[in-house]
């Protein structure tokens, strides 16, 4: 399982962030699609019904910036979830996961952000696309550090995630109260 984070709180020339983030939806789907045929060595086209059936997009959120300067606008938030056989078969190492990473900035410059230019921390951005975890792997370098360092704590992140991991399963059922368990 691939999960991926993305966010954007500032308007590019034409959109303002919900609409860059419905925007980009579809390109991140075939940067990924283009990436897993290349570490798959694929050459045939499949369809793209068969590529999309592994994709599992969160709901859109809005959010308050976290860090940062204070008078920065709301964010909007999603994470996707990335899974089945075409994934799986795929074995998670760094190199890979740079690759994709610079997949991803690049579509961060398609839609006006330059990671170069900005000197704010945590500053507002026209898209943000950070890569959440990938499997079992562990890297940290000045590139990439998976499991993403802050994931457990940023609400912007969890929530959406947890809702695209819930996206094809049954939600849990809370049972009446228990002797001897707290509610």
């Amino acid at each position: 399982m691939l999960a991926i984070a993305l966010g954007a709180n500032l308007a590019t020339p034409s959109d303002l962030p919900v609409k860059t983030l419905i925007k980009v939806r579809p390109k991140v789907e075939e940067v990924i699609c283009n990436w897993i045929k290349i570490y798959l060595k694929e050459d045939v086209v499949q369809d793209r019904l068969t590529l999309t059936s592994i994709f599992r997009w969160s709901p859109l959120f809005q959010t308050e910036p976290m860090g940062g300067p204070s008078n920065q606008p709301e964010y909007i938030n999603a994470v996707l979830i990335v899974d089945g056989t075409r994934l799986s078969s795929l074995k998670p190492c760094e190199a890979a996961a740079i690759d994709l990473l610079e997949r991803f900035l690049n579509l961060e410059k398609a839609f006006g952000r330059d990671r170069q230019q900005s000197s704010i921390p945590w500053g507002p951005r026209t898209l943000d696309i950070d890569l959440l975890a990938w499997g079992g792997l562990q890297v940290q370098n000045k590139q990439l550090t998976l499991p993403h360092p802050r994931l457990i704590e940023r609400s912007f992140v969890v929530v959406p995630l947890g809702e695209a991991l819930s996206s094809k399963s049954t939600y849990p059922r809370k049972i009446p109260s228990q002797k001897g368990w707290p509610e």
